[in-house]
């Protein structure tokens, strides 16, 4: 359950918080108001030109995070629009402009959520300058009941709502939100902070909340986006210059790990992942971004299996599909050797029950925590689990016997 998930890591965790606007009067108040309802030791807060960003591919920093807060005011997707307070916005020009900004918010909400991680979403009213300038208060309330409607085929995605002793006028500061994107008066950020964590720790202790580490399989709008995506993952034998990357990769990613993240991880540890009998490393691109080495799998061959003993991918590519790249990789690297079966040595941690949840849907468990995956039902696999099947180029370079980067 989520409960004891949280429990394992909100001493240590951090919640992490995106807005459409400026909040940074809201960090304060937010982080003493956690620490104190034992939700989470720190807040973190993104800011909203970095939104998109942190949705589709969060920095290397990212593993601490224990859950994301979304801060949403509609009337914010019109500000780019408006270049100057002097020029006219057509009624039809924000409409056609706010239901594309909604389409791709959805799209990247539903990346967002493949993490593993839980997502609480809350819509604030537009009653900010532009609204009031522009006359958008009513298109902008129809558009927030409209995401709130269409949020529902996200069951991840968990609504916070708009507290009622917000509702009056006293809380904007159309200039300050004008001027510098801060919507809100400092008692209403104050008041706002214990309204995030109240609903959050009431959530949080509800026993029925368990999410998926995947999205909803019926989500046709995320598997439009990730064909859209034109993922790449290449998959190359690990050379001795890749240490660095396989290095920071083992210690820090949580979320995809076999054994989950271990800052301590000894020289000699490294040392013995690089010298197996088969080390590779993982290169993910989109039409976004080029993420370089973003992924690691080491193992050996054990009578008629393919037995993967380390596999651990940064957070900066879930949400991608890179995982299931990565079965068909295995999938041609066990065919060439011959061998009937991919054995997942999987280690519980702290913070790796994405990878356990993901292994379940896809191979067969068997004692000590092994996963068994038979190599001529893998592509059934991925047909059945993923969100997109195949929406990804995979290029494999089959690493040779004894060719460990440690032994030329």
């Amino acid at each position: 359950m989520l409960l004891d998930r949280w429990d394992e890591m909100k001493l240590s965790g951090t919640l992490q918080l995106v807005s459409t606007f400026r909040c940074s009067p809201l960090e304060v108040p937010l982080q003493t108001a956690a620490r104190e309802s034992g939700i989470a030791s720190v807040v973190r807060i993104t800011p909203p030109q970095r939104l998109i960003q942190y949705m589709l591919a969060p920095s290397e920093d990212s593993e601490d995070i224990i859950g994301t807060i979304l801060l949403i005011r509609i009337e914010d997707w019109l500000r780019e629009y408006v270049v100057s307070d002097s020029g006219a916005l057509s009624d039809a020009a924000a409409r056609h402009e706010l239901r594309r900004r909604l389409d791709e918010f959805l799209s990247h909400l539903a990346v967002l959520t493949m993490r593993g991680r839980p997502v609480w979403l809350m819509i604030c009213p537009s009653n900010g300058w532009i609204s009031e300038h522009y006359k958008m208060t009513t298109l902008c309330r129809t558009m927030a009941n409209l995401l709130a409607l269409r949020i529902r085929n996200l069951p991840q995605a968990l609504i916070l709502n708009w507290t009622d002793s917000l509702s009056n006028a006293d809380i904007n500061d159309r200039e300050t939100d004008r001027n510098d994107h801060v919507p809100f008066t400092a008692p209403a950020f104050q008041a706002l902070s214990v309204s995030i964590v109240s609903q959050v720790a009431e959530q949080v202790a509800s026993s029925d909340m368990a999410p998926d580490v995947r999205a909803s399989t019926g989500s046709a709008e995320l598997a439009a986006f990730l064909a859209r995506l034109l993922v790449n993952v290449t998959i190359t034998p690990a050379s001795a210059e890749d240490r660095g990357h396989i290095d920071r990769i083992l210690r820090t990613a949580a979320s995809f790990s076999l054994a989950g993240e271990d800052p301590t991880l000894s020289e000699a540890a490294i040392d013995k992942v690089m010298s197996s009998e088969y080390c590779c490393v993982m290169s993910v691109s989109d039409r976004l971004s080029q993420y370089g080495v973003s992924g690691v799998v080491a193992g050996h061959t054990e009578a008629d299996a393919l037995v993967v003993d380390a596999l651990s991918l940064s957070c900066t590519v879930l949400g991608k599909q890179v995982e299931y790249a990565l079965l068909s990789a295995l999938a041609q690297i066990a065919t060439s050797r011959q061998l009937a079966k991919v054995v997942f040595q999987f280690r519980p941690g702290e913070r790796n029950q994405p990878t356990h949840a993901f292994l379940r849907t896809a191979a067969k468990e068997e004692p000590d925590h092994q996963f068994v995956l038979p190599v001529e039902e893998i592509s059934t696999r991925i047909e059945q689990s993923a969100i997109a099947p195949n929406e990804w180029t995979l290029e494999v370079v089959i690493p040779q016997r004894g060719s460990s980067p440690l032994s030329v």
